[in-house]
């Protein structure tokens, strides 16, 4: 895509799914049904400042209306606390600190990724700041005995059940990326200190053969008592893209050479692991794309990393290409008459599948991954 479809496939995505595009409201599916949950969920909100923050890289200027998406988490967010911390809830109110519905420590984690994100294109302390208080919000869900953070503040209670309280790669890792970036703003050593915490317990999930990430470790309480379980063997793209992003971070850090080594080694087994090959079809990666565009910031950061092999650099290059050139048909081939992508982008809409499914191609945080795709694989 040049930039004038890049633009148009934006605005495509704004036009769709803005209730209030100047107060950052947003809805969570395009075209909407009256059964449908009336705002987006904190997920669909921090996928959409995540994608305009890579529109801006790309060189778009989309400023204001990244502004304005950034201001929309407000409406999530619960009163600080007393100690300075801060947590923002899984569905909107209608006023300003206003959030409510379940807290996930995975969700806050990567609002206040965004939050950095922020900090870096605008230089307001405020992003800064916020992005301080969610994290110590954070290490609320760290489980000191068996390492890791749960999944949800019910995790913490007794009445926690075994998804709240497994210990999520996700989560983890971007917590190895948020401390890491913290500590080289700040200069704090105790932000370092966690970040190395979370990557211990992040390679417990990683396959010692094939090097991509599993999605976490299970929690077992038995006689009120709470035990480490086996390993949650599910793949997911972005586990392994928010590895590589972290295990960048550290190399830069420390200079050690096991984090390089990981990344590279983990780009390449997860190419491996969640490519698809049709004969009759373009090469894409299976699963979700949000997902997908995680491991695509991954695989940036290699690409852009000095220190990267340049035989490596090639290798990954080219698979963004696969990704683009996917886009690029997508584009050319399914565009619907709002402008917006099918979430199988190389194959086409799901309107002949039941709509467990066929929802995929409604939801908010589809077409926002698939536009981060975009700006993330855009030439420079």
């Amino acid at each position: 895509m040049n930039g004038n479809e890049r633009i148009e496939f934006l605005e495509a995505i704004i036009n769709s799914y803005a209730i209030d595009e100047e107060k950052g409201i947003y809805k969570e599916y395009a075209p909407p049904k009256t059964e449908d949950i009336p705002y987006a969920y904190l997920f669909s909100q921090f996928g959409l400042t995540g994608m305009l923050y890579f529109a801006v890289k790309s060189g778009l200027e989309v400023k204001k209306q990244y502004k304005s998406a950034l201001d929309g988490l407000n409406y999530y967010r619960s009163m600080p606390y007393d100690d300075d911390s801060i947590k923002y809830h899984s569905e909107r109110g209608e006023n300003y600190n206003g959030g409510h519905a379940t807290c996930f420590f995975d969700d806050n984690i990567w609002v206040a990724r965004n939050n950095l994100f922020a900090y870096e294109i605008f230089g307001k302390k405020e992003y800064l700041l916020e992005a301080q208080r969610i994290t110590r919000y954070i290490y609320k869900g760290w489980d000191e005995e068996l390492g890791g953070l749960v999944w949800n503040e019910l995790g913490l209670t007794p009445k926690g059940s075994e998804q709240d309280l497994e210990r999520g790669l996700s989560a983890n890792a971007c917590c190895i990326i948020v401390n890491s970036l913290l500590y080289q703003i700040t200069g704090e050593e105790s932000y370092l200190n966690w970040a190395k915490k979370f990557y211990k317990f992040c390679k417990r999930m990683q396959d010692p053969v094939t090097k991509v990430y599993y999605n976490g470790v299970h929690t077992i309480v038995e006689d009120a008592k709470k035990h480490s379980g086996a390993i949650n063997k599910d793949l997911y793209a972005y586990n392994s893209g928010s590895m590589i992003l972290a295990d960048i971070l550290l190399h830069e850090i420390t200079n050690d050479d096991n984090y390089l080594q990981d990344a590279i080694a983990c780009a390449h087994a997860t190419h491996k692991a969640f490519l698809v090959d049709k004969e009759d079809n373009l090469k894409y990666y299976d699963g979700f794309n949000w997902f997908t565009a995680i491991l695509i910031e991954g695989y940036q950061a290699l690409v852009e990393y000095p220190k990267t092999p340049d035989s490596d650099r090639e290798l990954v290059l080219s698979y963004m290409d696969m990704v683009k050139e996917g886009l690029t048909y997508s584009f050319d081939n399914f565009k619907s008459e709002y402008g917006l992508l099918p979430h199988d982008y190389t194959i086409g809409w799901r309107d002949n599948e039941p709509e467990e499914t066929k929802v995929f191609d409604r939801l908010f945080l589809t077409q926002t991954g698939l536009a981060e795709m975009v700006f993330l694989t855009a030439d420079k």
